[in-house]
């Protein structure tokens, strides 16, 4: 007998933890908000502007710093942070009270 009927489990079927929402060989969530991160001043200012949603090049004029130099400390901070994107980067360093604004 199927242990899903219809879309729904059957009473008594069995799923192995994490099944509905991950892959079995993931490891799961990595993101730790009381890991202590190490940015250095000019991350920390690269990320505040990032949070205010300026793109490279501005941040760039506004810190008078190359572009690409921006993006390397923009590397860092995605590195740092286990993000992919600078949205994840902005919640997850606000998540760590990180940012000027939540400060």
């Amino acid at each position: 007998m199927s242990a899903s009927m219809g879309g729904r489990l059957a009473a008594g079927a069995r799923v192995a933890p994490g099944a509905l929402w991950a892959r079995a060989d993931d490891p799961g969530p990595r993101f730790d908000p009381d890991l202590d991160v190490k940015l250095t001043a000019r991350e920390l200012a690269v990320l505040d502007l990032m949070a205010d949603g300026l793109i490279a090049r501005a941040i760039a004029h506004r810190l008078g710093i190359s572009p690409r130099t921006v993006g390397k400390h923009i590397e860092n901070i995605y590195r740092k942070l286990d993000a992919h994107d600078r949205v994840n980067a902005v919640l997850r360093a606000q998540a760590r009270g990180l940012l000027r604004s939540s400060w």
